[in-house]
């Protein structure tokens, strides 16, 4: 059963936040609406971005799965029902309550991916999955936070499963933002030549899964080296 109390939120992140959670908010009551009937930027394929991360994830009942940033738990509801002990943290109070109806059984963290590490999720997970958080991150702040994640969060076989919108390239980007116009919004999306070269540099085994033309999956594990000095 859920926690009768969350944890206590963890302070932290910048003074002057260009994302602040009372931005996210308001978006509670409309979220699953606005992301489930878009088929246009920035949501395109989020049915089947979050699918995929289930399908690479492939949970089993009685894992331990993280869901960072999750939301209205649209991704977490996906493994409730593969039968997982699940945790799920977002920085959006409003949103944490929606995921509550959601999934009665799962563990609610409040909690700023940019702030310091909850006690108490000081601790290793079978999977550690994520979908339209990290590409407000810079490229060295998401590469960082999945090493963290990968070395110190997870179980030796785990992995880290990552939806989020993504291009295959610059090119492939600038081409999209052609093609949309207005509806573009400037932010630090994934590119996925230079994530995976930096993902491997940082000492992890990445495959990326293009889902459309602006949705990419990134399943993330220990590289085997790393995994061996541990």
């Amino acid at each position: 059963m859920a926690e009768p109390t969350d944890p206590p939120a963890e302070d932290g992140g910048p003074s002057q936040d260009p994302f602040p959670s009372s931005d996210f908010d308001p978006w509670a009551e409309t979220y699953d609406r606005d992301v489930i009937a878009q088929d246009k930027f920035p949501f395109d394929g989020y049915e089947r971005a979050l699918d995929t991360v289930v399908s690479l994830a492939a949970p089993r009942a009685g894992m331990s799965v993280l869901d960072l940033g999750t939301g209205t738990g649209n991704l977490a509801a996906r493994f409730a029902r593969a039968g997982c002990e699940l945790w799920c943290t977002d920085f959006s109070p409003a949103m944490l309550n929606k995921a509550r109806l959601k999934l009665a059984s799962a563990r609610f963290v409040l909690h700023d991916l940019r702030g310091p590490w909850p006690a108490v999720l000081e601790r290793r997970f079978d999977r550690i999955v994520s979908a339209y958080v990290l590409h407000h991150f810079d490229l060295g702040e998401k590469v960082n936070l999945c090493r963290r994640l990968a070395t110190s969060h997870l179980m030796p076989e785990g992995r880290l499963v990552i939806a989020d919108i993504s291009f295959r390239d610059a090119v492939a980007m600038e081409d999209f933002f052609r093609s949309i116009g207005d509806r573009w919004e400037a932010e630090p999306y994934w590119l996925a030549d230079d994530s995976v070269t930096a993902l491997k540099a940082a000492g992890l085994s990445v495959e990326y899964t293009s889902v459309s033309g602006c949705a990419g999956v990134y399943s993330l594990s220990q590289a085997a080296q790393l995994h061996a000095r541990k």
